[in-house]
Protein backbone atom coordinates (compact mmCIF):
# COMPACT_ATOMS: atom_id res chain seq x y z
CA UNK A 1 0.00 0.00 0.00
CA UNK A 2 1.37 3.15 -0.87
CA UNK A 3 2.00 5.94 1.70
CA UNK A 4 -0.86 8.44 -0.07
CA UNK A 5 -3.45 5.73 0.13
CA UNK A 6 -2.54 4.79 4.21
CA UNK A 7 -2.82 8.83 4.40
CA UNK A 8 -6.35 8.30 2.59
CA UNK A 9 -7.47 5.62 4.40
CA UNK A 10 -6.45 6.88 8.25
CA UNK A 11 -8.01 10.18 7.17
CA UNK A 12 -11.41 8.51 6.43
CA UNK A 13 -11.24 6.45 9.57
CA UNK A 14 -10.65 9.38 11.60
CA UNK A 15 -13.47 11.54 9.85
CA UNK A 16 -15.98 8.45 10.48
CA UNK A 17 -14.71 8.03 14.44
CA UNK A 18 -15.66 11.85 14.73
CA UNK A 19 -19.01 11.51 13.31
CA UNK A 20 -19.81 8.19 15.03
CA UNK A 21 -18.42 10.36 18.44
CA UNK A 22 -21.79 12.46 18.14
CA UNK A 23 -24.96 10.05 18.55
CA UNK A 24 -27.43 12.32 18.85
CA UNK A 25 -27.01 13.48 15.05
CA UNK A 26 -28.12 9.90 13.99
CA UNK A 27 -31.03 10.38 15.98
CA UNK A 28 -32.10 13.56 14.73
CA UNK A 29 -30.69 12.50 11.07
CA UNK A 30 -33.52 9.94 11.40
CA UNK A 31 -36.10 11.81 12.89
CA UNK A 32 -35.87 15.06 9.91
CA UNK A 33 -35.06 12.52 7.53
CA UNK A 34 -37.31 9.71 8.38
CA UNK A 35 -39.84 11.98 9.15
CA UNK A 36 -40.10 14.02 5.79
CA UNK A 37 -40.05 10.70 4.10
CA UNK A 38 -43.15 9.47 6.09
CA UNK A 39 -44.71 12.13 5.03
CA UNK A 40 -43.96 12.07 1.28
CA UNK A 41 -44.79 8.28 1.25
CA UNK A 42 -48.01 9.44 3.13
CA UNK A 43 -48.93 12.27 0.51
CA UNK A 44 -48.05 10.34 -3.10
CA UNK A 45 -50.40 7.47 -1.63
CA UNK A 46 -52.74 9.77 -1.48
CA UNK A 47 -52.36 11.59 -4.78
CA UNK A 48 -51.94 8.38 -6.62
CA UNK A 49 -54.30 5.51 -4.91
CA UNK A 50 -54.62 3.25 -7.20
CA UNK A 51 -53.52 5.38 -10.75
CA UNK A 52 -50.29 6.72 -11.74
CA UNK A 53 -49.00 10.06 -12.89
CA UNK A 54 -45.68 10.24 -15.64
CA UNK A 55 -45.08 6.68 -15.41
CA UNK A 56 -45.04 6.74 -11.51
CA UNK A 57 -47.34 4.69 -9.68
CA UNK A 58 -47.65 3.80 -5.66
CA UNK A 59 -45.93 1.09 -5.83
CA UNK A 60 -42.84 2.43 -7.86
CA UNK A 61 -43.23 5.57 -5.85
CA UNK A 62 -42.22 3.40 -2.70
CA UNK A 63 -39.13 3.04 -4.03
CA UNK A 64 -38.58 5.83 -5.31
CA UNK A 65 -38.86 8.12 -2.28
CA UNK A 66 -36.66 5.68 -0.27
CA UNK A 67 -33.74 6.12 -2.85
CA UNK A 68 -34.35 9.42 -2.42
CA UNK A 69 -33.98 9.13 1.19
CA UNK A 70 -30.87 6.98 0.95
CA UNK A 71 -29.37 9.89 -0.84
CA UNK A 72 -30.52 12.32 0.88
CA UNK A 73 -29.03 11.22 4.54
CA UNK A 74 -25.64 10.75 2.47
CA UNK A 75 -25.23 14.08 1.40
CA UNK A 76 -26.96 16.54 3.37
CA UNK A 77 -25.61 14.09 6.64
CA UNK A 78 -21.74 14.67 5.17
CA UNK A 79 -19.51 17.11 7.49
CA UNK A 80 -18.63 20.13 4.83
CA UNK A 81 -18.61 22.80 7.75
CA UNK A 82 -15.07 21.15 8.60
CA UNK A 83 -13.49 21.98 5.22
CA UNK A 84 -15.49 25.57 4.84
CA UNK A 85 -13.70 26.63 8.49
CA UNK A 86 -10.52 25.97 7.42
CA UNK A 87 -10.87 28.68 5.21
CA UNK A 88 -12.60 31.07 6.44
CA UNK A 89 -10.33 30.95 10.02
CA UNK A 90 -7.05 30.98 7.91
CA UNK A 91 -6.09 27.38 9.04
CA UNK A 92 -5.79 26.37 5.06
CA UNK A 93 -2.20 28.44 5.35
CA UNK A 94 -0.92 25.42 7.85
CA UNK A 95 -2.58 22.65 5.38
CA UNK A 96 -1.26 24.46 2.65
CA UNK A 97 2.92 23.33 4.07
CA UNK A 98 2.22 19.99 4.57
CA UNK A 99 3.00 17.39 2.38
CA UNK A 100 -0.06 16.30 1.71
CA UNK A 101 -2.41 17.33 -0.75
CA UNK A 102 -5.28 19.64 0.16
CA UNK A 103 -7.66 18.45 -2.13
CA UNK A 104 -7.69 14.73 -1.55
CA UNK A 105 -7.24 14.98 2.13
CA UNK A 106 -10.67 17.10 2.74
CA UNK A 107 -12.17 14.09 -0.06
CA UNK A 108 -11.34 11.65 2.33
CA UNK A 109 -12.13 13.37 5.17
CA UNK A 110 -15.76 14.13 3.59
CA UNK A 111 -16.36 10.69 2.19
CA UNK A 112 -15.66 9.22 5.49
CA UNK A 113 -18.45 11.12 7.03
CA UNK A 114 -20.75 10.47 4.65
CA UNK A 115 -20.00 6.58 5.45
CA UNK A 116 -20.89 7.55 9.13
CA UNK A 117 -24.23 8.71 7.86
CA UNK A 118 -24.78 4.47 7.08
CA UNK A 119 -26.45 3.64 10.51
CA UNK A 120 -29.25 6.23 10.05
CA UNK A 121 -30.06 5.16 6.05
CA UNK A 122 -30.24 1.78 7.07
CA UNK A 123 -32.71 2.59 10.15
CA UNK A 124 -34.51 4.58 8.12
CA UNK A 125 -34.96 2.19 5.10
CA UNK A 126 -35.87 -0.64 7.22
CA UNK A 127 -38.55 1.38 9.01
CA UNK A 128 -39.73 2.13 5.71
CA UNK A 129 -39.57 -1.09 4.59
CA UNK A 130 -41.86 -3.08 7.01
CA UNK A 131 -44.18 -0.04 6.50
CA UNK A 132 -44.74 -0.09 3.36
CA UNK A 133 -42.89 -2.93 1.74
CA UNK A 134 -41.57 -1.58 -1.64
CA UNK A 135 -40.91 -3.56 -4.73
CA UNK A 136 -37.26 -4.98 -4.94
CA UNK A 137 -34.98 -3.79 -7.90
CA UNK A 138 -36.57 -4.79 -11.61
CA UNK A 139 -33.86 -7.40 -12.21
CA UNK A 140 -30.23 -8.66 -10.05
CA UNK A 141 -28.24 -6.32 -12.77
CA UNK A 142 -30.32 -3.51 -12.14
CA UNK A 143 -30.05 -4.27 -8.26
CA UNK A 144 -26.07 -4.33 -9.08
CA UNK A 145 -26.24 -1.33 -11.37
CA UNK A 146 -27.75 0.70 -9.03
CA UNK A 147 -25.71 -0.34 -5.99
CA UNK A 148 -22.16 1.21 -8.43
CA UNK A 149 -24.73 4.52 -9.00
CA UNK A 150 -25.04 4.70 -5.06
CA UNK A 151 -21.10 4.12 -4.76
CA UNK A 152 -20.33 6.77 -7.36
CA UNK A 153 -22.20 9.44 -5.07
CA UNK A 154 -19.73 9.47 -2.49
CA UNK A 155 -17.11 11.64 -5.23
CA UNK A 156 -20.02 13.26 -6.54
CA UNK A 157 -21.02 14.89 -3.72
CA UNK A 158 -17.60 15.68 -2.83
CA UNK A 159 -17.22 17.44 -6.35
CA UNK A 160 -20.05 19.24 -5.72
CA UNK A 161 -19.99 20.41 -1.95
CA UNK A 162 -15.56 21.36 -2.18
CA UNK A 163 -16.24 23.73 -5.52
CA UNK A 164 -18.90 25.31 -3.57
CA UNK A 165 -17.06 25.38 -0.58
CA UNK A 166 -14.36 26.67 -2.36
CA UNK A 167 -16.41 29.83 -3.24
CA UNK A 168 -15.59 30.93 0.45
CA UNK A 169 -11.63 32.18 -0.42
CA UNK A 170 -14.20 35.07 -2.08
CA UNK A 171 -17.41 35.32 -0.07
CA UNK A 172 -15.88 34.76 3.41
CA UNK A 173 -18.95 33.31 4.34
CA UNK A 174 -20.33 29.61 3.42
CA UNK A 175 -24.01 29.00 5.46
CA UNK A 176 -25.67 31.07 2.15
CA UNK A 177 -23.66 29.37 -0.28
CA UNK A 178 -24.81 25.64 1.23
CA UNK A 179 -28.02 26.68 1.78
CA UNK A 180 -28.05 27.34 -2.24
CA UNK A 181 -26.15 24.39 -2.89
CA UNK A 182 -28.70 21.88 -0.78
CA UNK A 183 -32.09 24.06 -2.67
CA UNK A 184 -30.20 23.16 -6.44
CA UNK A 185 -29.29 19.85 -5.97
CA UNK A 186 -33.11 18.72 -3.82
CA UNK A 187 -34.42 20.40 -6.85
CA UNK A 188 -32.47 19.23 -9.79
CA UNK A 189 -32.05 15.73 -8.65
CA UNK A 190 -35.47 14.76 -8.00
CA UNK A 191 -35.33 14.72 -4.45
CA UNK A 192 -38.39 16.78 -3.97
CA UNK A 193 -40.37 15.52 -7.04
CA UNK A 194 -39.63 13.06 -9.71
CA UNK A 195 -38.08 15.15 -12.79
CA UNK A 196 -40.70 13.20 -15.11
CA UNK A 197 -43.41 15.41 -13.59
CA UNK A 198 -41.74 18.72 -15.24
CA UNK A 199 -41.63 20.35 -18.23
CA UNK A 200 -39.44 19.06 -21.19
CA UNK A 201 -37.15 21.78 -21.01
CA UNK A 202 -36.91 22.27 -17.06
CA UNK A 203 -36.14 18.20 -17.43
CA UNK A 204 -33.39 18.97 -20.13
CA UNK A 205 -31.81 21.46 -17.52
CA UNK A 206 -31.59 19.57 -15.28
CA UNK A 207 -29.90 16.53 -17.02
CA UNK A 208 -27.09 19.20 -17.91
CA UNK A 209 -26.66 18.97 -14.79
CA UNK A 210 -25.20 16.89 -11.97
CA UNK A 211 -27.49 16.58 -9.51
CA UNK A 212 -30.04 13.87 -11.32
CA UNK A 213 -27.65 11.42 -10.78
CA UNK A 214 -28.54 11.47 -6.98
CA UNK A 215 -31.95 10.50 -7.69
CA UNK A 216 -33.21 10.28 -10.70
CA UNK A 217 -30.15 7.89 -12.17
CA UNK A 218 -30.17 5.25 -9.33
CA UNK A 219 -34.31 5.32 -9.02
CA UNK A 220 -34.10 5.06 -12.84
CA UNK A 221 -32.13 1.90 -13.05
CA UNK A 222 -33.65 -0.03 -9.60
CA UNK A 223 -37.26 0.46 -11.33
CA UNK A 224 -36.06 -0.50 -14.65
CA UNK A 225 -37.19 2.40 -16.51
CA UNK A 226 -33.63 2.16 -18.62
CA UNK A 227 -32.19 -1.04 -20.21
CA UNK A 228 -28.94 -2.21 -19.12
CA UNK A 229 -27.27 0.01 -21.98
CA UNK A 230 -28.92 2.92 -21.26
CA UNK A 231 -28.19 2.14 -17.46
CA UNK A 232 -24.48 1.92 -18.31
CA UNK A 233 -24.75 5.03 -20.07
CA UNK A 234 -25.85 6.97 -16.90
CA UNK A 235 -23.38 5.93 -14.53
CA UNK A 236 -20.63 6.40 -17.23
CA UNK A 237 -22.06 10.03 -17.49
CA UNK A 238 -22.01 9.87 -13.56
CA UNK A 239 -18.16 8.89 -13.69
CA UNK A 240 -17.87 11.90 -16.08
CA UNK A 241 -18.75 14.29 -13.87
CA UNK A 242 -17.05 12.80 -11.38
CA UNK A 243 -13.91 13.22 -12.78
CA UNK A 244 -15.27 16.26 -14.23
CA UNK A 245 -15.58 18.12 -10.78
CA UNK A 246 -11.94 16.59 -9.67
CA UNK A 247 -10.06 18.73 -12.18
CA UNK A 248 -12.66 21.40 -11.79
CA UNK A 249 -11.86 21.67 -7.94
CA UNK A 250 -8.50 21.24 -8.81
CA UNK A 251 -8.41 24.31 -11.38
CA UNK A 252 -10.12 26.63 -9.05
CA UNK A 253 -8.17 26.22 -5.93
CA UNK A 254 -5.33 26.85 -7.83
CA UNK A 255 -6.39 30.13 -8.67
CA UNK A 256 -8.39 30.83 -5.42
CA UNK A 257 -4.85 30.55 -3.30
CA UNK A 258 -3.04 32.33 -5.66
CA UNK A 259 -5.57 35.33 -6.07
CA UNK A 260 -7.73 35.78 -2.68
CA UNK A 261 -6.28 37.00 0.46
CA UNK A 262 -7.62 34.70 3.42
CA UNK A 263 -8.23 37.26 6.66
CA UNK A 264 -5.37 39.36 5.91
CA UNK A 265 -3.12 36.25 6.00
Amino acid sequence: MSHTTAVDRALIVISFKRRLAYKSGWVFGLALGGGAMLISMAMWHNLLGTGSLSGYDWESMRAYLIIGFIAATMVFGASDFTIADRILDGHIAVDMTKPVDFQRARGAEYIGSMISTAPTAAVGVLGAWLLFDPPGPATPVAGVLTAVSFLLLFPLAFGITYLSILVCFWTKRYLGIMWLREALLSFFSGMMIPLAFMPGWLQAVSWALPFPHFTATPAAIYLGQVDVPGALGLIAAEAAWVVGLWFAGRLVFRFAVRKVTVHGG
